[in-house]
């Protein structure tokens, strides 16, 4: 064998020199921790990811199954671009029976048919961090899996069938999520703390020499906490934490290392670890270049369960938090080098067998504008639409179109392919993008999110409290009818922006009934859904006022209308043309290339005022016919009206 390069080992020598401190002497009796029991060691495996995978991936392995379709596009219909999407633990129900035994019983599924959705989108329906910890699943919103079965919330296997029956009835595709990136803390992260096996390489953690331990935070056994800047810096140095990692500059999620308390090991050793975790510190992260290749077998176990086992046509994936999980590295002129790294290549690799399974890849991640080509081209079939979230909340906020003229604009630039992305409204789900926003506000509404004791833990907002906000309503109020008219205007300019754009439009429970907070010590998230009419029991958060249920305010006609002319101009899998300027600052103007041909025009205005204008662009002005989109009626008169938080959508021929 060939010895090693001269060369290579002042680079080895840090990685010997580690290796070399975490050796350690066998205590003796009396140091020795009671180890853990090996009925709770096989109870824990038993719950596991890791341990159920292998049963998940031989239903694959060896078989034809990965070769029936190519890995360069699902097979998800051209026309399912409108989905509803459903959680546990932002649903009020009776509570009698579980979230999908009262969701097949509700009739949801006929009247999500009837309005013109194509498919029912799951998530938090696993197993949580949340559920071990014995915290109400409303602390992560059932959005930290943390094991590839349903949660005792979501219900049986037998439950989710009958809704899978309920769904075909209807003409309903069934989608939802993977396992997590950053997962929650459950049975695989016990078992690795423990030292079992290969369950320390699932995850992005390290063990830390007991020499170092004074350097960590003082903790009880089995407690965890996150590391500062300055004690990282004292471990980086002391060669027991890695070098700074790209997704440390620049990023501006909540993310880091954090260290456990002293774990009492199989072996009978105690053990402390530093693990990197992403958004919370209970939130660890898998490490997908593991050599034993653990986390991508959990993730393929949970994509062939989700596509395989469950039929679900789309799966969305959370693969932010592997952004970046790379030792930084400088280019020539001192600049950090991007780096999206192994995220990179965990999603082609899981988006290319996503399609051979037949199913559509939703990246659920919020990323950077200049990053959504990019994902396009690693194979994911729809990512996150940061083009219009938070731009136009902030115009709506500001009463300025400007902010959503220029990220349309700049997606033009970025060469951003409109069709490929997700569109949703602000729906009470956590999100980082939304917090700058906070200081736009009117008086009264930033309280409603932070947390007591704390600052704001994620930005949570649905689409009609941000109505709500813009309309002048008092934080906690009930809405008089005028105002209730105002804000019902205020919440369909927000879907129509969406719903006449390209791409997949994701409606949520708050566009139907839309939850309003109610009282001083509201969380910050609405609720998104309410099964029964007066349900006497919540599973997740406190419901708050339902704005829709009112007499004589049903939102459900005018999004079926606008359903309607969305599936039938085809505007879905068009593509975004250009961004007209207007003479007012509060409008908005887009207009998308029809794939059957022509044009579609949109105007939104985001002011409480109503406006007047002329359209002044080559596509209005050389149009040979404008139709109203919903009515089809002829657009006939030069100077277009636009009430307050008024829109119109107008084809070209």
């Amino acid at each position: 064998m060939k010895r090693l390069s001269v060369r290579l080992l002042p680079a080895l020598l840090p990685l010997l020199l580690l290796f070399s401190c975490t050796a350690k002497p066998t205590p003796s009796l009396e140091e020795r921790p009671l180890r853990p029991g090996p009925a709770y060691i096989q109870w824990l495996e038993e719950q596991a990811c890791l341990r159920k995978a292998p049963e998940l991936t031989a239903i694959v392995s060896g078989s034809s199954l990965s070769w029936r379709q190519g890995s360069r596009a699902s097979l998800l219909p051209g026309d399912a671009r409108v989905w509803f999407r459903l959680s546990p633990a932002l649903t009020a129900w009776s509570g009698r029976d579980s979230f999908f035994a009262a969701l097949g019983r509700s009739g949801v599924a006929g009247l999500l048919s009837s309005l013109g959705v194509h498919g029912l989108f799951l998530t938090g329906c696993a197993d949580t961090g949340d559920d071990w910890a014995g915290r109400s699943p409303a602390r992560h919103l059932g959005e930290d899996g943390a094991n590839l079965s349903f949660g005792r919330t979501a219900g049986r296997r037998e439950d989710y069938d009958r809704l899978l029956n309920t769904l075909s009835g209807a003409g309903l595709l069934a989608g939802g999520t993977l396992l997590p990136a950053h997962t929650g803390m459950g049975a695989d992260f016990s078992l690795a703390v423990r030292a079992v096996r290969d369950y320390p390489g699932l995850y992005a953690m390290t063990e830390v020499p007991q020499d170092a331990w004074p350097l960590l935070p003082s903790l009880k056994d089995n407690d965890t906490a996150a590391l500062s800047s300055e004690a990282s810096a004292v471990l980086r140095a002391r060669g027991a934490l890695s070098p700074p990692l790209v997704q440390d500059t620049g990023f501006s999620a909540s993310l880091g290392w954090a260290a456990t308390g002293p774990v009492a090991g199989v072996d009978g050793v105690k053990r402390r670890w530093l693990y990197r975790w992403f958004e919370t510190p209970d939130r660890p992260v898998l490490y997908w270049d593991d050599p034993s290749g653990a986390a991508q077998r959990v993730l393929n176990a949970s994509l062939i369960q989700q596509v395989g086992l469950n039929h679900q046509a789309l799966v969305g994936l959370s693969a932010a938090a592997w952004f970046g999980l790379d030792v930084l590295s400088r280019n020539g002129d001192g600049t950090p080098e991007e780096n999206l790294e192994p995220g990179l290549s965990a999603v082609r690799a899981l988006a290319r067998n996503a399609h051979r399974y037949g199913a559509a890849v939703l990246l659920l991640d919020e990323l950077p504008m200049d990053h959504l080509a990019l994902m396009k081209r690693a194979g994911v079939d729809f990512a996150f639409d940061s083009v219009l979230s938070p731009a136009l909340e902030r115009s709506l906020l500001e009463e300025d179109a400007a902010a959503l003229r220029r990220s349309l604009r700049r997606s033009l630039r970025l060469n951003v392919p409109h069709a490929s992305l997700w569109r949703s409204t602000a729906d009470g789900l956590p999100r980082s993008s939304l917090a700058p926003l906070l200081p736009l506000m009117p008086e009264g509404w930033p309280e409603l999110f932070f947390r007591p004791g704390g600052g704001p833990d994620g930005m949570r907002v649905n689409a009609p409290t941000l109505a709500a906000m813009v309309c002048g309503l008092t934080p906690g109020a009930r809405p008089e009818p005028k105002e209730l008219s105002a804000i019902k205007n205020a919440h369909l300019l927000q879907l129509a922006a969406r719903i006449f754009l390209p791409g997949l439009l994701m409606l949520s429970g708050s566009d139907l009934d839309g939850g309003l907070p109610q009282g001083k010590d509201w969380p910050g998230t609405p609720p998104l859904w309410r099964l029964d009419s007066l349900p006497s029991s919540r599973q997740g958060l406190p419901s708050g006022l339902a704005l829709y249920r009112l007499p004589g305010n049903d939102i459900k006609d005018a999004l079926e209308r606008m359903l309607a002319a969305r599936q039938a101009c085809g505007i879905a899998t068009g593509e975004l043309a250009t961004v007209p300027s207007c003479e007012k600052n509060s409008v908005f103007i887009t207009v998308c290339s029809l794939p059957g041909g022509g044009s579609l025009a949109f105007f939104g205005n985001v002011s409480r005022h109503a406006v007047s204008f002329s359209p002044d662009f080559p596509r209005w002005t050389n149009a040979g016919s404008r139709t109203d989109a919903l009515s089809g009626a002829a657009v006939r008169a030069k100077t277009m009206t636009l009430p307050a938080w008024g829109w119109q959508a107008v084809l070209l021929r």
